[in-house]
């Protein structure tokens, strides 16, 4: 994931990170980067996993077939793992890259734990993405709240948690709003602006789902070069289904699934599109 997102600081575009949650899903994404030539970070959220009783081994089989069947620049990541025993555990399953949140605990805590992921997952190659602040998280897909200061991130907080940990890359809070698909967030480029200069690392932003193309080219243009996006996706799939037209008394399942499939890479590729990663693939 390094290299794929050096190449997209220097160059000013942005990766897509398409969260994943079966076989069609991440289909759609391998077909989508495919054919639009675009690198692309894909994976599984840990935290989901968790909660839900999902068995990581049966995730990370699917992830690895994936990355020997794409024709581009391609990493696999744990998102938001929940845990140092399950980054473990994902490193030894094959995923190329790890993110850790530890925003929710005392700073000096967070790079403790943060730092402990990075001595492992740099030994074997692995990327690692950290998170500084908790991101708040949309009910009914709707936050209304104003964030204070000390919600969003500080650049010179920000230099100092990569200083002290060695990430590959930065999970920012900019006005990003997790799971929020009811209305627009408002992203301070000024502030991703400053952490770029900050820290010098690539910069990610978590909740694309509630940030229009615009504003997303914006922060793309600050210092914004890793883009994750989950709703949307899961939201595109469930519209593929809702119209694949399976009626009668017998339908097939990998039918209707494949309808779902069909209309989340399309997506996919126009987002690729907006964050400009679209044909700057070199294999």
């Amino acid at each position: 994931m390094s290299e794929i997102l050096r190449q997209a600081q220097e160059n000013k575009y942005g990766v897509g990170h398409f969260e994943s949650w079966n076989l069609e899903s991440t289909r759609a994404v391998i077909r989508a980067a495919n054919e639009e030539r675009s690198p692309v970070i894909f994976g599984f959220n840990g935290t989901i996993m968790e909660e839900r009783g999902r068995d990581l081994e049966y995730y990370a089989a699917i992830g690895r077939v994936a990355v020997e069947k794409a024709r581009i620049p391609i990493a696999l990541i744990l998102n938001e793992a929940s845990s140092f025993e399950q980054v473990v555990r994902g490193i030894r399953c094959g995923f190329s890259a790890v993110m850790i949140d530890g925003s929710n605990l005392p700073f000096e805590n967070n790079i403790e734990l943060t730092r402990k992921v990075v001595e492992v997952a740099h030994a074997v190659g692995v990327s690692v993405e950290g998170q500084l602040d908790e991101l708040p998280h949309a009910k009914a897909g709707i936050f209304g709240e104003k964030l204070t200061e000390n919600q969003m991130t500080n650049p010179d907080r920000a230099r100092d948690y990569v200083n002290e940990t060695g990430i590959d890359a930065l999970s920012v809070s900019v006005g990003n709003v997790h799971v929020m698909y009811a209305r627009q967030a408002e992203i301070d480029t000024d502030r991703v602006r400053e952490i770029a200069r900050a820290t010098r690392i690539p910069l990610v932003i978590h909740g694309a789902t509630s940030i229009a193309d615009d504003s997303i080219k914006r922060a793309i243009e600050s210092g914004i070069c890793k883009v994750n996006i989950g709703t949307a996706l899961r939201s595109a799939f469930a519209e593929g289904i809702r119209t694949s037209g399976a009626s009668g008394s017998y339908v097939d399942p990998e039918l209707i699934l494949e309808s779902g499939e069909l209309q989340l890479k399309e997506f996919v590729r126009a987002k690729m599109r907006v964050y400009g990663s679209s044909g700057k693939s070199k294999v």
